[in-house]
């Protein structure tokens, strides 16, 4: 989001983050320094002020020749609150304890001319603190939101001095926050965090959910998580406990040093014999019989399974940095004329692949370890498959088709009954009946004259077509026929 060109997606960022200051000068949890120690701000008479440099963006758009009110609306506007901490003294007088301040930096100039921008350095941070009024003695609390981002070396410059402490909020690429700022003071740091824990477990959630095909596999481990979400690992370790449990099947479980969530078998639990839905009695004959003895098989090899899997993409992380590495090793020998140097680049790249090849081969005896331990896992899941879903044995299948042919040949025969009884019923009646059917048949048929008269007098339809006007002609010419007369010789 810190590189994007839309002006609006900076001002929602800007707006986000003012709005959640707001809220935590309301928080007691909010504890910053002053001249009675670190207190909370609720300890005190809190007078906020909101401010913005609108004016300031109006004239630097028309210093660019952009005085376009559509963009303006969109564009972030700098908003900052000042907050002064004061105490009374003697019911009458009162006194600043300290002071807060948090600001919005943006990259106008490069927003409006719809540029990339580019995030704050060091020498921007230090400007800006220089225009910063003294606070005569008056610890003061600084927070400085860049929508932009900031470079590695401006994070250095969030720190606590006697006077002031300094705390960077940016934007990251996985849809967070990221903050830095004192190591002593990191309770307050996290604090101006604007993502609320349910948005984070909501982000983590749905990481779990796009990676799902690698839960049979080797897992989903803390590590990857937080390389995507840019968040804590505690966050994320509790989040993956937590969706394990809610989810049949799943484990969260410690493998060298991280917890990784893997699918242990493709049966749930409650589908297995002894599973926490089969009643006392049962599970106890289940353990004496030794039936639990397949699931513990499953259990151990998912949980191999994953460890395994672990191993492998740490070796092909190694393998992708070495290819990385002999890739540059190769654009500097080509690029030096010092035979010296091309010797020594010689000499590392022959250490460098073979250590590719021993990375090549470790993954593959990972590989076929995996291989090994999948084969035998989906065998017992197989087993383990065909003996919960307790299908009928041979006998009882016969006897059911048996019941099943009697039914059908009854209905049958009920429906033979049914259709004789129906035309019966139809076709038999009385002897008054069958007479007074067949007059009332002959009233209701037309008379033959009646029908004769009436297919006379029905003319049939005719096309309509041009009129021929012809002359007129004698009935005796019309009557007569014509006769031939002998040709003269």
């Amino acid at each position: 989001m810190k590189n994007s060109t839309d002006p609006s997606a900076h001002r929602a960022c800007e707006r986000r983050f003012i709005e959640h200051v707001e809220r935590l000068l309301r928080d007691e949890r909010l504890r910053i320094d002053t001249t009675r120690g670190r207190r909370p701000v609720t300890a005190f008479v809190l007078k906020a002020n909101r401010a913005d440099r609108s004016v300031d963006l109006k004239r630097t758009m028309t210093e660019m020749r952009v005085p376009d009110r559509e963009v303006e609306a969109q564009m972030p506007v700098g908003e900052s609150i000042d907050a002064v901490l004061t105490q009374k003294r003697m019911l009458i007088f009162s006194s600043t304890v300290g002071r807060f301040r948090a600001m919005c930096l943006s990259p106008t100039k490069s927003l409006v001319a719809g540029s990339a921008p580019e995030p704050l350095g060091k020498g921007d941070i230090e400007r800006m603190l220089a225009q910063v009024p003294p606070t005569e003695g008056v610890p003061t609390t600084l927070v400085v939101l860049s929508t932009s981002g900031f470079t590695l070396e401006a994070h250095e410059l969030g720190e606590r001095r006697a006077e002031r402490t300094l705390i960077l909020v940016e934007p990251n690429d996985a849809g967070g926050f990221s903050v830095h700022g004192p190591v002593e003071t990191k309770s307050l740091s996290d604090l101006f965090d604007p993502e609320a824990d349910e948005e984070k477990r909501s982000r983590i959630r749905e990481m779990i959910e796009s990676s799902r095909g690698e839960l049979t596999g080797s897992g989903i481990a803390t590590d990857r998580v937080a390389a995507r979400t840019k968040l804590p690992p505690q966050l994320i370790e509790a989040e993956l406990k937590s969706f394990a449990k809610e989810n049949p099947g799943l484990v969260s479980k410690r493998l060298d040093g991280r917890v990784v969530l893997f699918q242990a078998g493709s049966v749930p639990i409650s589908m297995s014999p002894g599973g926490s839905d089969m009643p006392m009695i049962d599970r106890i004959k289940s353990l004496f019989a030794r039936k639990g003895e397949t699931e513990k098989k499953i259990a151990f090899l998912s949980e191999r399974r994953a460890a395994l899997g672990q191993q492998r993409d740490r070796a092909y992380e190694q393998l992708a940095e070495l290819e990385q590495k002999d890739a540059t090793l190769v654009r500097q020998f080509n690029e030096v004329t010092v035979e010296l140097a091309k010797r020594r680049i010689t000499s590392q790249l022959l250490q460098l692949r073979k250590d590719m090849e021993r990375r090549q081969q470790l993954m593959s005896v990972l590989n076929q370890q995996i291989n090994v331990v999948s084969t035998h896992l989906h065998n017992l899941e197989l087993v383990q498959q065909g003996s919960t879903a307790q299908l009928p044995d041979s006998e009882e299948m016969a006897a059911d088709a048996a019941k099943a042919e009697e039914m059908l040949a009854s209905l049958q025969a009920s429906g033979e009954l049914a259709e004789s009884v129906g035309g019966n019923v139809v076709g038999g009646m009385s002897a008054e009946e069958q007479a007074l059917y067949d007059e009332l048949k002959a009233a209701a048929a037309p008379s033959p004259a009646a029908a004769a008269s009436g297919g006379a007098n029905r003319e049939p339809q005719r096309t309509p077509s041009k009129t021929v006007t012809q002359p007129p002609a004698s009935s005796a010419a019309r009557s007569e026929p014509r006769r031939s007369e002998p040709e003269a010789g």
